[in-house]
């Protein structure tokens, strides 16, 4: 199988869902959060990408900007004209206290941004992009920007495979030394790290391997009750519900 993050979080979390998304192929209408967080990501990429121009002095990391990229990469799908502008302010106020906070005085060019990945993992292959790899100088650092209205509890945080899988696409496919791994939540400007010196690779890909044998045998696919089900777009259709 071609494996994800997303794919193998999304059937740990719920398999009723996993099978309206990945086998039935339901088509999701654009939704507004997904386009606020597009935008962020995008102008946070375009803002840590472009070493050479950077060194050049072709590219500043100035407010101003940061800001003209979020212009660039503003994507309005799901948001009416007023939520567009609700948004639109919130991203720039976000983005002023970001700049205030991790970058002024502090800035470092990314050693990549939206880094594309692809491993084998036993008989599988695992692929995904990763936003940020920032080069330190003990290793490297993984940062992922998160947009999400809360911060998930640090049991949940530890739990999830996304950091995992990013330090091990590092390891197998960049081959560069990982020290830390880090989420950004950018509507709270906390940043949440974990040592990679815990992290056990082999544990990691075992449970990816074992993720995927259950998704491989699994026959029913019924609903399970997670932190995001209020959320959902199928409790229409939810046995739960």
């Amino acid at each position: 199988m071609y494996l994800s993050y997303s794919k193998l979080s999304a059937f740990e979390r719920c398999p009723f869902y996993y099978k309206k998304i990945y086998i039935e192929r339901v088509k999701l209408p654009p939704k507004k959060e997904f386009s606020f967080g597009h935008s962020l990501h995008g102008a946070l990429e375009k803002f840590y990408s472009g070493k050479l121009l950077y060194f050049l002095g072709l590219k500043k990391p100035t407010l101003e900007n940061l800001l003209k990229y979020l212009d660039e990469k503003w994507v309005s799908e799901g948001l009416s004209e007023e939520e567009n502008q609700v948004f639109r302010r919130e991203a720039v106020e976000i983005l002023k206290k970001y700049f205030e906070i991790f970058v002024d005085g502090n800035f470092r060019p990314a050693w990549r941004v939206e880094a594309r990945f692809s491993f084998p993992v036993g008989p599988h292959t695992i692929g995904g992009f990763i936003d940020r790899i920032q080069k330190r100088s003990d290793g490297y650092e993984i940062i992922d920007y998160k947009t999400h209205s809360r911060i998930p509890g640090i049991s949940y945080l530890e739990q999830d495979m996304q950091l995992p899988i990013y330090f091990l696409a590092c390891t197998e496919f960049f081959r560069k030394k990982v020290k830390t791994v880090s989420y950004i939540f950018l509507r709270f400007m906390k940043k949440i790290s974990f040592n990679t010196e815990n992290f056990d690779e082999d544990a990691i890909k075992q449970r990816i391997l074992q993720v995927a044998e259950t998704i491989k045998n699994e026959t029913e696919f019924q609903p399970k009750k997670n932190i995001y089900c209020e959320l959902c777009d199928f409790k229409d259709s939810c046995g739960l519900f």
